[in-house]
């Protein structure tokens, strides 16, 4: 029976270990919670309803306020008069007010670091006399005040030698003068400092060394991909002339365009129809996006119905993809500002490095919310509403063009994207468990390749529509199968993760086989994923390359897309892998050992 809700704070034993320590429900079912810890990592493990309890339970109880000791009752009392030849006179010494800072003990468990916080608190009292007796009941060898010898930080040998029974004998601390070699040493490290300090402050760090070239990447690449493919020419062997000047990039109706469009998106938002997921960042997602797309494509009709031109959002395509560049980096310097005021469990662990650069493209948030909007989920709705609209503006902007005359290669294109963004809207709920929702933060990397994917992927559309490329029904009918192999890879080891990871103990998952963790979670080893390690990558793979098939083999953009895709969702397997190597240890060797492969059988 639960008895914690999530965002509760509590005390948790770690696994495989009997040590219990600070952390926070983030996740729960009938028989677990998935607590996060208050480590450095934020480690979060599953664990059993027994092994958590409340903080309070853990206070330090008070002593017994009796002094004497009972005597056994089968021993005999000695008589006062007659004291024994082995007493000896307690010592009388002067008591020192000692001050111990606070220290952090870190202690390596399971390859995960975990925070010990020891206080020793300044008495309030004035320093008196008192008596110093000998413990007969603990060994010599025990270390004071119940620290681990391992966790020890003495390191003199005499420190326990001269003990006896845990008393350690008092001895004057005779401080010297600095020697010349003592003085030498400090200035030198006063130097040091003083250089390292001039170089920090010229010199940036090496992160954002590295996150510069790849912010402007991803705000370059998207305009560099559509100035490549145009009515005109479509080619890689020569760099596209791409306008300087602001006029070709702001235009004040692609802003009303953009921002009409986010504001209905939001109505539709908090439509109350579908089903409720509350994430663990306090939102209420309700997954009623496939109302969302049929309310907006709605909306197409009746523009057109009122004399409005939809083919307008054509027209001022690098206006709108420059808007939503802006927008993008916009939003995500509110969420980099914001990320200062959020509590420590809701934060990014690698976004939160102190580098403006390196922490903006990261993201400090994990998953922001605004009251009961979920602003990752919500900008990946538009994203997929967005791509699907402006596939339709595509279609119909060639039946405008060419009345009567339809191109099946351009329908056909059309739909195939159509069919992958609709199909991620109508199964949203599995957004929820992605890689992208867990583990990647609210930051330019994410922001940005939302916005570029309105605007990236319609380009193999566009090229068949500016240069016509048609293929036969067989070609066209190979292609269509090649797609679909792709897509039924992808949705089925989505869904299949996902039910899972919702319902490990499902009956309907009773056939698949894992592999238990030292995290408390199971790996799969059968199904999809005991196939390979990144089934669903394999399936985008075989999608993206149907579209390019699409456009054939004249020009070499579409192909060069499809390389750009796969080296991202390679890169993306080793990202995936070195986190959860960090996460599972040794368990996660053991899955590698049975699942050899990452995306192709017997290849790779």
């Amino acid at each position: 029976m639960k008895k914690f809700n999530v965002k509760d704070k509590v005390m948790a034993r770690w696994p495989g270990s009997s040590l219990w320590f600070e952390g926070t429900i983030v996740d729960l079912n009938d028989i677990e919670y998935q607590v996060r810890f208050t480590d450095e990592g934020k480690s979060e493990f599953v664990v059993k309803h027994r092994d958590v309890k409340l903080r309070t339970d853990f206070h330090a109880r008070k002593r017994s306020k009796s002094r004497g000791r009972s005597r056994s009752r089968g021993r005999t009392g000695r008589s006062p008069g007659r004291p024994s030849k082995y007493y000896k006179e307690p010592e009388i010494v002067k008591e020192e007010v000692i001050q111990t800072p606070t220290k952090q003990l870190t202690k390596q468990l399971d390859s995960e670091p975990l925070i010990l916080n020891t206080i020793t608190q300044t008495p309030d009292v004035a320093p008196r006399s008192r008596v110093i007796s000998t413990d007969h009941m603990t060994p010599r060898t025990s270390t004071p005040m119940r620290q681990s010898p391992r966790l020890s930080t003495s390191k003199d040998k005499n420190d326990i030698d001269g003990q006896v029974n845990n008393v350690k004998p008092v001895t004057e601390t005779v401080v010297a003068a600095p020697s010349l070699g003592s003085r030498m040493c400090g200035l030198t490290c006063r130097v040091g400092s003083g250089i390292k300090a001039i170089i920090h402050a010229f010199v940036p760090a090496w992160a954002t060394i590295k996150t510069v070239p790849l912010i402007i990447g991803m705000m370059i690449m998207p305009i560099i991909l559509n100035e490549s493919c145009t009515r005109k020419k479509c080619t890689v062997m020569e760099f596209p002339s791409i306008p300087r000047t602001l006029q070709y990039y702001y235009d004040p109706l692609a802003m009303g365009i953009v921002g009409a469009f986010l504001a209905v998106q939001i109505i539709l938002y908090f439509i109350p129809l579908g089903r409720v997921v509350k994430p663990p960042n306090g939102a209420t997602a309700r997954c009623n996006g496939w109302i969302a797309v049929v309310l907006s494509l709605a909306s197409l009709p009746l523009l057109m119905y009122m004399d409005y031109s939809v083919l307008v959002v054509y027209s001022k395509y690098r206006q709108l993809l420059a808007t939503s560049l802006a927008l993008m980096v916009l939003t995500t310097l509110v969420g980099y500002i914001r990320g200062a005021y959020i509590p420590n469990d809701a934060k990014n662990p690698t976004g939160n490095s102190g580098l403006f650069l390196p922490d903006l493209f990261s993201g400090r948030e994990m998953a922001p919310a605004i009251k009961r909007l979920d602003v990752k989920f919500f900008s990946f709705r538009v994203t997929c509403i967005a791509w699907i609209m402006i596939n339709v503006i595509i279609a119909v902007k060639d039946l405008q063009a060419n009345p009567g005359q339809y191109s099946p290669t351009l329908l056909m294109a059309c739909l195939l994207q159509i069919f992958y963004a609709a199909d991620w809207v109508w199964f949203e709920e599995t957004y929820f468990t992605t890689y992208e929702y867990t583990r990647t933060g609210y930051g330019l990397f994410l922001t940005l390749g939302h916005a570029s994917m309105i605007f990236t992927l319609p380009i193999f559309t566009r090229l068949i529509l500016n240069h016509r490329t048609e293929l036969e029904w067989y070609y066209l009918s190979l292609i269509a199968i090649v797609n679909l192999i792709g897509y039924t890879i992808t949705r089925a080891a989505n869904s299949q993760k996902h039910a899972f990871r919702s319902n490990p103990s499902a009956p309907a998952l009773a056939h698949l086989e894992s592999l238990p963790t030292s995290a408390g979670t199971n790996l799969l080893v059968s199904g999809w994923w005991g196939r390979m390690r990144h089934p669903n990558y394999t399936g985008d793979m075989l999608v993206i390359i149907s579209w390019a098939l699409l456009c054939g083999f004249k020009y070499a953009l579409p192909w060069v897309m499809v390389a750009l895709d796969m080296f991202f969702l390679v890169g993306r397997t080793f990202e995936v892998e070195a986190a959860c190597k960090r996460k599972y240890g040794a368990s996660w060797e053991s899955y590698t050992t049975r699942v050899r492969y990452r995306l192709i059988p017997r290849v790779f």
